[in-house]
């Protein structure tokens, strides 16, 4: 027992000395996890120092030419010709770390790098502090970055957030110290950040924001402009005055803390309504800080627009951009888009003295009818009035350019029409739900229309009956998808349920109304086979760093090319006689167009005492194979709460004649017309059907009835009038009414089938005709012309004399099967409106 019992003791003791390895063994272990620490820092060193090296060495080249001026944004056009330069915002007001007030670097220095004279490039002490801020959330308001970071950040780099950012930025802060002293990169700080607004330079910013100098600001102000920089948008008094006064107190209580103020100083100023002195400027004039070549400036209007709306640029600030030496290149044609603005600014065009006042106005866009490249554009009569408010960009009603794409293209699209479809015109007209009358422009009744007549005389109510037509039989939306496929858009995230009218396709809805840029687009569209393509201004854009940007925009096969043919077939009409601009020549260029007015509600033309013919726009849009452009007139007066004018019906041609001599100036004259697709096919002459309708289809088959009939006519029936004349004239007498009586009809068609279908035939016969009707038709009088009728086939003089009343006959089966009125009535009533 007592050696078990010494056993177990020793047993234990052995057990203790082990305790004793155990903490030699821990000891060891936490050595040798130390060691492994300390080698596997050196090596994240090394390989960090390596990676850092490899970054650096991939910075952007360290240009004292960068840091001493903004890079300009370089604008090209399409023939990469230089056209102008853009620095961001205003010309910049300089300022010297000299002659800077010791309050406004105080401020600076207290919200931005405090320690700024105390550090290198970069504040260790501050960036550790910084991510401790982080992680227990404190008050981290100063940030990690020193104003050397800042300064490199805003001349080389992005606002990428990046390893690879950051370590080009520690060397490039690092360089930056090694070459300039602390002051002047105070300088460069004061004189290079954003302040929102396309603002640069402090100086500036206090000229802008408060009218002063840096010298006059008070304590408040001081605070606001050393603070804004930090979120230059968010901050901004114009747009969030109490975000901006708080930001300025945060600046003033940092100064208070870094004892850089007195209390008493602290507490006047944060007492003081920095707003005091805000000077007021109306959004459009704050979008107006560029001082752009007033030729070129429309076009830039919508380069800065396109530049906002690319992946690369969007969420950069579009003065940060424009200052980053960015080379555009445009589609511009820089002769067209000077020559354009030019003519608008020629006051010999607004002949009218209404026309004289600064309300009356223009714009016009000109796009590539094939690619749908932004050609030239110009917003406004003035510099002024384009850099406010660019009225090529500013929806507007239409008016009547709405019909093809609400109307007619449609009915074409979903039903086939042909292009002498027959509408029932009236003098007026209730539309279907609508405790509504409407009229054409001149009030009258033109009866049974062809559709290409409706079109080019712009009669509203066969373009009213053709839009509910089109919503019967091919559905409610389907006026509406057409328009929407070229880009005229109607309906809104509020308004999408809102089922389109008669106003609409009159032009004149709540919701017709599109910008010149967009109806330029729609028409194009017409032009292109109807391929839409969305305007484009810009084709590419270098960065500063070489890097190629390219712009893409929307291109998609919008309607059918039949349909798109046979609208622009007959918007050629709108400068032929009777059409809605045939005053306007065009001397020979292949070019279709539409003519639209809109007019003042009614409540407006009565508190006015307008007249009932009075308009507020004036439209055409047109285009050729190479050009399309749109072009608006009119007033601006009631949308900026001035006095009303108007546009009376004798002055709607103003913009016709702008459009005749633009046009002409600038198309090349080359003779080429609008390829016609094998989908159309002819009918009736001059009219247009697709090839394979039902509708054609039908034509044709009652075409080769017809035919049919007239081949299996006894052939003795054709010979005998001819024999009564030739052996007895006293027996044809007597039989001719009998004949007249029973085939009033027959024999002009049989005239006709035997022209339409032995061509040959009559070839043989022309000079048989030619040697013996010199002498009969001296013999011919008008009584003759009626008893010699039924001998046609055996006298030639009698086939000349009657050849075009044949002619007529040839028209006359088709025009009673389509409904098709003949074109004297047509004629005349339009005579009369005119």
């Amino acid at each position: 027992m007592e050696e078990n019992y010494k056993r177990t003791k020793g047993r234990k003791t052995g057990s203790g000395t082990s305790k004793k390895g155990g903490r030699r063994s821990r000891a060891s272990l936490i050595k040798r996890i130390l060691l492994w620490a300390v080698l596997i820092g050196l090596i994240l060193l090394i390989v960090g120092s390596f990676l850092f090296a490899y970054y650096a060495s991939k910075s952007p080249a360290f240009s004292e030419e960068k840091l001493k001026d903004p890079i300009p944004a370089k604008i090209y056009d399409k023939d990469d010709e230089l056209v102008t330069t853009l620095y961001g915002g205003q010309k910049r007001e300089l300022t010297n770390i000299d002659e800077t007030p010791e309050k406004v670097t105080d401020a600076i220095l207290a919200v931005e790098d405090n320690r700024f004279y105390e550090h290198g490039a970069i504040d260790f002490v501050r960036l550790g502090a910084a991510v401790l801020n982080n992680v227990t959330d404190g008050f981290g308001s100063q940030g990690a970055s020193t104003i050397t970071q800042q300064v490199v950040k805003r001349v080389f780099l992005t606002e990428e957030k990046t390893i690879e950012r950051k370590a080009q930025e520690a060397y490039l802060a690092y360089r930056l110290e090694q070459e300039y002293s602390k002051d002047e990169i105070l300088e460069m700080y004061m004189n290079k950040i954003y302040y929102s607004d396309g603002i640069y330079g402090i100086r500036t910013a206090s000229l802008y924001y408060f009218g002063k100098e840096l010298e006059a600001l008070n304590l408040a102000e001081t605070a606001y402009l050393a603070g804004l920089p930090q979120l230059p948008n968010r901050y901004n008094l114009y747009v969030d005055p109490e975000t901006g006064t708080n930001r300025a107190h945060t600046v003033l209580n940092l100064m208070l803390h870094h004892e850089r103020i007195t209390e008493a100083e602290y507490n006047e100023a944060i007492n003081t309504d920095i707003t005091a002195n805000l000077v007021q400027r109306s959004e459009e004039e704050r979008a107006s800080n560029e001082p752009e070549d007033p030729e070129y400036a429309s076009y830039i209007n919508v380069v800065k627009r396109e530049l906002q709306q690319n992946d690369k640029f969007k969420d950069m600030e579009l003065g940060e951009a424009l200052a980053s030496g960015l080379s555009i290149y445009t589609n511009m044609d820089s002769s067209i888009q000077r020559e354009l603005q030019t003519m608008v600014n020629d006051r010999d065009y607004y002949y009218n003295p209404k026309f004289k006042g600064e309300h009356f106005n223009l714009a016009s866009s000109i796009l590539d009818t094939e690619t749908g490249n932004l050609v030239a554009i110009s917003g406004g009569r003035d510099y002024r009035e384009v850099v406010m408010h660019n009225q090529a960009l500013v929806k507007k009603n239409v008016g009547s350019t709405m019909k093809p794409f609400l109307s007619y293209g449609p009915a074409i699209e979903n039903m086939q029409w042909r292009t002498d479809q027959t509408i029932e015109d009236e003098a007026e007209y209730q539309p279907e739900g609508f405790d509504h009358t409407i009229y054409n422009y001149d009030q009258q009744d033109h009866g049974e229309v062809t559709m290409r007549d409706a079109l080019r005389q712009s009669l509203n109510i066969p373009a009213v009956k053709t839009f509910e037509t089109v919503m019967d039989e091919a559905g409610e939306n389907a006026p509406e998808e057409f328009a929407e496929a070229v880009g005229l858009e109607y309906s809104t995230e509020e308004e999408e349920d809102l089922p389109l009218t008669f106003n609409d396709v009159l032009g004149g809805g709540d919701y017709s109304r599109f910008t010149p840029l967009q109806m330029a687009e729609a028409y194009a569209s017409l032009g292109n086979g109807g391929t839409y393509n969305e305007a484009q201004s810009i084709r590419y854009v270098v960065t500063d760093e070489g890097e190629t940007v390219e712009f893409e925009h929307e291109s998609e096969q919008a309607m059918e090319d039949y349909t798109a043919y046979m609208l622009t077939d007959m918007l050629k009409g709108t400068f032929e006689p009777y059409g809605s601009a045939d005053y306007i020549p065009m001397n020979g260029l292949n070019i279709a167009a539409k003519t639209g007015t809109t007019s003042y509600s009614s409540d407006i033309r009565e508190e006015k005492n307008l007249p009932d013919s009075s308009a507020k726009d004036a439209w055409i849009v047109g285009y050729t194979p190479e050009y399309t452009m749109s072009l608006w007139t009119g007033f601006t007066a009631t949308e900026e709460g001035g006095d009303t004018s108007f546009v009376g019906a004798d002055e709607h041609i103003t913009p016709q004649w702008f459009f005749r001599d633009i046009m002409q100036s600038i198309s090349t004259y080359n003779g080429q017309d609008f390829e016609r697709p094998d989908s159309v096919v002819d009918v009736n002459g001059d009219e247009l059907a697709v090839k394979g309708s039902e509708d054609m289809q039908t034509y044709e088959d009652e075409q080769r009835q017809r035919n049919t009939q007239q081949r299996q006519q006894p052939e003795e029936d054709v010979d005998e009038p001819n024999q009564v004349i030739t052996e007895d004239p006293e027996a044809a007498d007597e039989a001719e009414p009998s004949t007249e009586q029973e085939t009033p009809e027959t024999q002009p068609e049989e005239r006709t089938e035997e022209q339409v279908e032995e061509p040959a035939e009559e070839e043989t016969e022309a000079p048989e005709q030619e040697e013996t009707t010199e002498d009969p038709t001296e013999e011919v009088t008008e009584q003759q012309t009626e008893e010699s009728e039924p001998a046609t086939e055996e006298e030639p003089t009698s086939e000349e004399t009657e050849a075009p009343e044949q002619e007529q006959t040839t028209e006359d089966p088709a025009s009673e099967e389509t409904g098709e009125p003949t074109e004297e009535p047509t004629e005349e009533e339009t005579d009369e409106a005119a």
